[in-house]
């Protein structure tokens, strides 16, 4: 599994780093899936909700980005992919979105923000050893890079 973390130029990504506490390398503002191909990548985005978007369909609007291997047994690469493929055509949960803003805890069911996306397809896997300490719509890019950070080496 390779997860992408981003740090996008445009305004909403500015917004969201903004908000955020400093992570190292970088505070990500989004977070997706490359596919096993390599040729996508599959994550949640206000514009178009969960689906596949090809490789470099972002270009030109990312500052930072960083491809993070994550190690899995074969059992838990393929319930991971079969998590998130079932996911495509989900709507963007902005709801949850708002609350990182607004002191408000939102979360429209059946809808996902990107990290929260991420981090369910982890807990179906069982990537994850023990129950997170907060529901998936209540993590942000930063937070699930942090929780991984706990289990793998990030590189600087």
């Amino acid at each position: 599994m390779i997860i992408r973390f981003v740090q996008g130029s445009h305004l909403s990504s500015q917004m969201i780093v903004g908000l955020e506490k400093l992570a190292m390398p970088f505070t990500p503002s989004h977070v997706e899936a490359r596919t096993p191909d390599g040729g996508f990548y599959l994550g949640s985005m206000y514009d178009g909700g969960v689906q596949k978007r090809p490789v470099g369909y972002d270009n030109g609007i990312i500052n930072h980005e960083l491809l993070l291997p994550v190690e899995a047994t074969a059992e838990q690469d393929a319930a991971f992919w079969a998590f998130l493929e079932g996911k495509i055509g989900e709507p963007y949960d902005s709801a949850a979105i708002f609350g990182f803003v607004i002191p408000v805890r939102e979360h429209l069911i059946n809808h996902a923000i990107c990290s929260a996306l991420i981090t369910l397809a982890l807990r179906a896997c069982k990537w994850f050893p023990y129950p997170l300490a907060a529901p998936a719509h209540l993590i942000d890019p930063r937070d699930l890079l942090l929780l991984l950070s706990g289990r793998m080496a990030i590189p600087m």
